[in-house]
């Protein structure tokens, strides 16, 4: 990720502590629990503060067969590889380990103050719905910028004792400062429009139920009003997957990729979206890099933007 500003970045503390779950933790006590101590978190952090660097282990983990045969359905996925589980959905047994974790008080930052800004997968090699897997998630990286600050979390999958799947997970705490002026922005290039992606109504909904994210400014929008939205969002997650849906129909991410995603705008539903790609081939590392957008179908506004690309 690019900051157009110097930020300070506050480095976790070592060595590393440890904490082993037995069972992904349930998200109505997580949302309970958010809401409970959020009085009592800030949005700020002090320049030398410490933090201990955690890592949550989750081992033993078995893949939901009926879940994820939704979740491609939800996301567009094809039905061609019904064994294999998509890209996207290993992050999502990751949403409970996440939650466990910025309610927890090795966190120091509100936790119902996170927005997710960005996304990345890299996949060894496919992954199959009867594998066991280990999970763990780690916080590395706190940064503080003119906004506010960023947390970033790495996501790791490991079956049988070899990491098959790595994420990175950026989230973003508006800090209460002064706004500085920023640069004038350089001119948006559109990537050419491929394809029409609906979002409906009721979109937030199910993908909760194949997620396991009932964030409720995703669900209904008298909940979204609570947290100053107009409508009900998308979930960023669902965007991500339903552009990798499609591209995976097109160029077939059959074998190992990685994926990079920054979210922008909010998606409201209901919605109707442009997805722009291209691609290019690189001839020094031999990959085609396939660069893509989802944009607001008639505005223009960009909601995601990011780039795939198979791994040698």
């Amino acid at each position: 990720m690019k900051n157009n500003k110097p930020f300070q970045q506050i480095a976790p503390a070592v060595p590393e502590m440890i904490v082993e779950i037995k069972k992904c933790p349930s998200m109505g006590f997580i949302f309970f629990k958010a809401f409970l101590i959020s009085p009592f978190r800030s949005n700020l952090i002090k320049d030398k503060a410490i933090i201990k660097k955690t890592r949550i282990v989750l081992k033993n983990y078995l893949p939901d067969k009926e879940r994820i045969k939704n979740y491609r359905t939800v996301c567009g996925f094809s039905k061609n590889k019904p064994d294999v589980i998509p890209i996207s959905y290993l992050q999502t047994p990751f949403i409970g380990l996440l939650g466990k974790f910025i309610t927890s008080s090795f966190f120091p930052i509100n936790p119902l103050g996170l927005i997710h800004i960005f996304q990345s997968f890299e996949q060894k090699r496919p992954v199959s719905f009867d594998e066991i897997l280990d999970l763990a998630c780690t916080l590395d990286t706190i940064k503080k910028t003119d906004k506010g600050i960023e947390t970033g979390f790495t996501l790791e999958v490991m079956s049988q004792g070899k990491l098959v799947w790595k994420g990175i997970s950026v989230f973003f705490t508006r800090s209460h400062v002064r706004k500085k002026k920023t640069a004038k922005k350089k001119d948006d290039i559109f990537l050419e429009k491929k394809e029409t992606i609906l979002a409906p109504s009721n979109t937030g909904r199910k993908y909760a139920s194949v997620s396991g994210d009932y964030n409720p400014h995703h669900l209904y929008s008298v909940f979204a009003k609570l947290f100053g939205f107009k409508r009900a969002i998308a979930h960023g997650m669902w965007s991500l997957a339903r552009v990798i849906a499609s591209l995976d129909k097109k160029f077939d991410i059959h074998d190992s990729a990685t994926v990079e995603a920054s979210f922008k705008l909010p998606i409201f539903m209901p919605a109707a979206m442009s997805l722009g790609y291209e691609y290019q081939n690189d001839t020094q590392s031999q990959q085609t890099i396939v660069n893509f957008e989802l944009r607001d179908k008639q505005k223009g506004l960009p909601h995601l933007k990011g780039k795939l690309w198979n791994n040698k």
